[in-house]
């Protein structure tokens, strides 16, 4: 689960974009002044059902230099939880820190605390219980893309969703043992739900007869699911269509590029027939 949202963070570049600039056609030397950006801290951190915490600091660098990120080894984190139960937690190396004691509790929320020199920054996540996955189904394409010898097939998943709360999930998909990484589909259960249940295909994926297909449902709550939307939203864009660049909104504030997130999982394994 850790490396899952990691990757998800690494290929947003954390999203420092620089816009195009026009020159005109003369033959003038013109002076253009590119500001240098200021380093952000950013937080990426997790608490999973029946887990301990992790959250890892680091600092972005100008986008003008090859340095690699600096990791945040000073800083205090404290995780607290709703029923009043606090740890600070161990720092072990490379931004890293843990805890040991607190672990992820379905319908607990949890606050965490970042303290360094001159700043401090919270986070609120609430870790919400897994869903049921009842089916996974397949379909044969009937048509062969020119120069394919076989069929592909579509997905169809249905899943639980409980009525009595407003719901978000995020589906991934590991073919044959590799991790689609492309792949990160993100629902808001009152798009799709029917008598309770959720029954969602999956876009642009398709899969061949005999894949070995494993499929992790994680429930999340809603600053993740704006969180990690917008962040695929920017990703796929490019901002071509945005007139202001932006990040990503962090449950830690716009001072923040990064999340703390809490979070449950079902899984399922089939074999593509």
């Amino acid at each position: 689960m850790k490396t899952v949202f990691k990757q998800t963070i690494k290929r947003s570049s954390y999203l420092l974009i620089i816009l195009a600039i026009s020159l005109s056609a003369c033959e003038e030397v013109i002076q253009i002044n590119l500001n240098s950006s200021a380093p952000k801290l950013v937080a990426e951190g997790l608490i999973e059902k029946d887990s301990a915490a992790w959250i890892k600091l680091s600092y972005t660098t100008d986008y003008f230099t090859t340095e690699q990120p600096t990791f945040v080894d000073n800083a205090t984190v404290i995780l607290t939880d709703k029923s009043g139960n606090s740890e600070k937690l161990n720092y072990h190396g490379n931004g890293l820190y843990k805890s040991e004691l607190l672990k992820g509790k379905v319908n607990e929320e949890y606050r965490i605390s970042v303290d360094g020199s001159g700043y401090n920054y919270q986070a609120v996540t609430k870790l919400f219980a897994p869903s049921t996955i009842h089916t996974v189904s397949f379909e044969k394409q009937e048509s062969k893309r020119p120069g394919e010898k076989t069929n592909n097939y579509d997905l169809t998943i249905k899943f639980s969703d409980d009525p009595a709360t407003e719901n978000y999930y995020l589906i991934k998909f590991w073919v044959n043992d590799t991790l689609k990484s492309d792949s990160y589909t993100y629902l808001k259960d009152s798009y799709y739900t029917t008598n309770n249940v959720i029954e969602f295909s999956p876009m642009r994926m398709e899969f061949k007869q005999n894949d070995k297909l494993l499929i992790k449902l994680y429930s999340i709550d809603v600053d993740a699911y704006t969180y990690f939307n917008q962040l695929n939203d920017i990703l796929g864009s490019g901002m071509r269509d945005s007139p202001t660049p932006y990040n990503a909104k962090s449950n830690f504030g716009p001072d923040v590029l990064g999340y703390f997130m809490a979070t449950s999982y079902t899984s399922t394994q089939v074999i593509v027939q």
